[in-house]
C-alpha cells in the first residue's frame, strides 16, 4: 500500500484509540470524538457508499458547514476511491448547479435546510446526481433521493462489499486526485483544480517543518473547509499528526469558542486579525492612564524585540529585561483572552498588515502569514516562528521552488503543484509549463529569498493616461483606517483613481455617538456631511503616502458590505472586480462624469 490519506488516517485511528481525534459543540459544550469511533464512522460509511453504487473515480461533493459529518464523508469517499469535490456552504443554486454539472457529481452530502433547498432546487437539471445525503437525521426523506448520513453509517454492508471496500483502499495510489478543488473565479469561470493524495500529503508535511504541530495540538475550525487553507492545514494536518479538531459552532461564537477549547492553532484571514487588533486597542485606550500607558510601553518592548530578530540583529539584556517585564504584565494577559494556550494563527488569502504582524507576534502568538493558491495546494511560502520578516509573504517552505519570471510573475514548483484543471486541457498546459506553474500573481523575492507580492497579474490597473495601479495595494492602506471595513479601487482607463468604500458600521456608529451626530439608518449616515468629512481625512492619511498618479481622488460610501452571497466577492473574499464594475456602474459613472 503507497503512503496516502487513507492509509494515514486508519493508522492514526488504530494508534490513537480512545483518544479525541474530534469536538462537536452542543447546546453550549464541546462533546468528545474518539479516534477510533472516527475510523469506524469513515469506514461504515465508506462501506455503504459503494452498496449504494458509488464507483471509483465518482465524485462525492460535500455542501455544508464545519462538522463532524464533513470529515467522516471526506475520508468516506477517499477510502472508496472517489474523489471529493467540497463547495463552500453558502453558495448559491447556480454556483452549485455549475460545480456538480462540470464535475458530474454523483453523490452530495448537505448541511442544513438552506443547503438542501438549494441542491433539490436544480437537482432536475443534473442527470448524474443519484443520491442526496443529509448530516442530520431530521432533514432525510420528503421529496426526492435523500437519505441521511446516520443511517447510511448504521448500515450492514455485508462481506461482498466489505472485501471491494479492503480491495480499493489497498488499491489507492498517491498519485490518485482525491479531490477537486473549483477556483473561486475572480477573473472569469471557476475551473476544477485536481489534487493527489501526494499534493495534499507534500503540502501538509512542509507546512510541519515550519509549525510543529503534534498530537497534543488542538485546533480550531472557522474558516471553511471547503476552502484548502482550513482543509489542509486543520483537517489533514490533523490526520497526518493525530491531534484534534474542534468545529466552531458558529461565526458569531468563535471568542466563546476559544475559551471553550483553548486552541493552540487556528486559521485565519487579515480582516479577521485587523478586527482583533483594534479591537485590543480601543479597550486599552479606553481604560484607565496607568493602564494605557503601561500597554504602548509593553507594546514598544515587543515591537523593537521582534524587529531586531527579524532582522537578526543582537538582542542586549536590556530589551530582553523590558520585554520580559512586559510579557509578565501584559502579554500574559492578552494571550488568556485566546484560550491561554494559543502558539499560533495561519494566515492566507489577502495581504497583513506589518504593524498586526509585528503585534501580534510581539505578544507571542505569530500569524504564520504565507503564499499560496488552490493550484500549488496551498501553501507556498511561509513566515514561521523563527524565520520572518515583516511586509513580506515569507521564504519557500522545503520541497518548494520559486523564481520570478522576466515579467514579475511569481512561478513555483514541486511536489505540491495541482495535476491540472478538471477537463480543461488548454487551461492546464497554459497553467503549467516545464514543471513551473504559472500562478498569475506578480511579485519579487527580496535579497534574502522572502516573497513580496505586488499584485495579481489580471488586476493591475491601468489608467487613461498610462499608469499602472495596483489595486490591492491600495485597498489594504484604506482598510487600516478603523472606519473602513472594505474598499474597492476604481482606476482602468479612467483619468483617476477612485474608490468605493464601505464603512465599518460598528466604529462609525461609535464616532456618531461620541460626537452627538444624529441619523436615522445607514443610507442617511453615509450621506451626512460630518461622516464625508471624517472620511476624507482617512482618505486623505492614505494619499499621503502615495504617488500622485495613485491619490484616491474621489470616494462613495455604500450602506451595505460586498458579499460572496451578493456575487461581489469569491468565497475566499477576494474582490470580483468586474461584477463591482457591473452591479456600480451608475455610481461608477457618477463620479467620473
Amino acid at each position: 500500500m503507497t503512503d496516502n490519506l487513507v492509509s494515514i488516517f486508519y493508522r492514526q485511528a488504530a494508534i490513537n484509540k480512545g483518544k479525541t481525534a474530534l469536538k462537536r459543540k452542543q447546546e453550549g459544550q464541546y462533546i468528545d470524538i474518539s479516534w477510533d469511533y472516527y475510523g469506524k464512522n469513515a469506514r461504515n460509511l465508506a462501506a455503504a457508499l459503494i452498496k449504494a453504487g458509488l464507483k471509483e473515480g465518482d465524485r462525492v461533493a460535500i455542501f455544508s458547514y464545519n462538522c463532524p459529518e464533513w470529515a467522516y464523508m471526506d475520508l468516506a469517499a477517499l477510502s472508496a476511491r472517489a474523489v471529493v469535490v467540497p463547495v463552500y456552504f453558502k453558495s448559491n443554486p447556480l454556483q452549485v448547479e455549475f460545480i456538480l454539472g462540470d464535475s458530474k457529481t454523483s453523490m452530495i452530502m448537505v448541511g442544513d435546510e438552506a443547503q438542501l433547498a438549494a441542491v433539490r432546487s436544480i437537482k432536475d437539471r443534473l442527470p448524474d446526481l443519484r443520491l442526496v445525503i443529509c448530516a442530520s437525521e431530521h432533514l432525510a426523506g420528503g421529496e426526492g433521493a435523500t437519505v441521511s448520513i446516520q443511517s447510511l453509517i448504521g448500515q450492514s454492508a455485508g462481506a461482498d462489499t466489505e472485501n471491494e471496500l479492503a480491495r480499493r483502499i489497498a488499491a489507492i495510489s498517491a498519485d490518485d486526485t482525491a479531490t477537486l478543488v473549483y477556483t473561486s473565479g475572480t477573473t472569469g469561470e471557476p475551473k476544477g483544480v485536481m489534487l493527489s493524495h501526494k499534493n495534499l500529503i507534500a503540502n501538509v508535511k512542509s507546512d510541519l517543518t515550519a509549525v510543529s504541530m503534534g498530537k497534543g495540538d488542538v485546533g480550531l475550525s472557522f474558516l471553511p473547509t471547503s476552502h484548502v487553507l482550513d482543509r489542509v492545514v486543520v483537517h489533514y494536518m490533523n490526520v497526518v499528526i493525530g491531534g484534534t479538531i474542534a468545529y466552531a459552532g458558529s461565526m458569531d461564537s468563535i471568542l466563546e469558542d476559544i475559551k471553550l477549547v483553548s486552541p493552540t492553532a487556528m486559521c485565519g484571514v487579515p480582516r479577521m486579525f485587523e478586527k482583533i487588533y483594534t479591537g485590543i486597542y480601543d479597550s486599552v485606550n479606553s481604560g484607565p492612564p496607568q493602564t494605557k500607558a503601561l500597554f504602548h510601553q509593553a507594546v514598544a518592548a515587543g515591537s523593537e524585540l521582534v524587529k531586531h530578530r527579524s532582522s537578526r540583529k543582537f538582542v542586549g539584556p536590556g530589551l530582553l529585561i523590558r520585554y520580559a517585564i512586559a510579557n509578565t504584565l501584559v502579554f500574559s494577559k492578552v494571550r488568556k483572552l485566546f484560550g491561554g494556550r494559543m502558539k499560533l494563527w495561519a494566515s492566507g488569502g489577502a495581504h497583513l498588515q506589518e504593524e498586526i504582524d509585528v503585534f501580534f507576534r510581539a505578544i507571542g502568538i505569530p500569524i504564520m502569514h504565507g503564499y499560496g493558491l488552490t493550484e500549488a495546494t496551498c501553501t507556498v511560502t511561509l513566515n514561521t516562528r523563527d524565520d520572518f520578516r515583516p511586509g513580506t509573504l515569507g521564504r519557500p517552505l522545503p520541497g518548494v521552488r520559486v523564481k520570478i519570471a522576466d515579467d514579475g510573475e511569481i512561478l513555483v514548483s514541486g511536489d505540491l503543484i495541482m495535476q491540472g484543471y478538471y477537463n480543461r486541457p488548454d487551461d492546464t498546459a497554459a497553467a503549467i509549463s516545464d514543471g513551473w506553474l504559472h500562478t498569475g500573481d506578480m511579485g519579487y523575492l527580496d535579497e534574502q529569498g522572502y516573497l513580496v507580492m505586488t499584485d495579481r497579474k489580471k488586476d493591475i490597473l491601468v489608467t487613461s493616461g498610462g499608469k499602472n495601479i495596483s489595486p490591492q495595494r491600495l485597498e489594504t492602506f484604506l482598510r487600516a483606517s478603523r472606519y473602513i471595513e472594505q474598499a474597492v479601487i476604481i482606476a482602468e482607463r479612467r483619468r483617476f483613481v477612485s474608490a468605493l468604500v464601505v464603512p465599518d458600521f460598528l466604529q462609525l456608529k461609535q464616532y456618531c455617538q461620541a460626537e452627538d451626530i444624529k441619523y436615522t439608518d445607514n443610507n442617511a449616515l453615509i450621506k451626512l456631511p460630518e461622516v464625508l468629512q471624517l472620511f476624507q481625512r482617512e482618505v486623505d492619511g492614505v494619499n499621503a503616502r502615495l504617488d500622485d498618479f495613485e491619490k484616491v481622488k474621489s470616494f462613495i460610501l455604500l450602506p451595505q458590505e460586498f458579499t460572496a452571497e451578493g456575487g461581489e466577492l469569491t468565497y475566499t473574499l477576494k474582490v470580483k472586480r468586474r461584477v463591482i464594475d457591473e452591479k456600480y456602474r451608475d455610481l461608477i459613472e457618477g463620479i467620473y462624469a
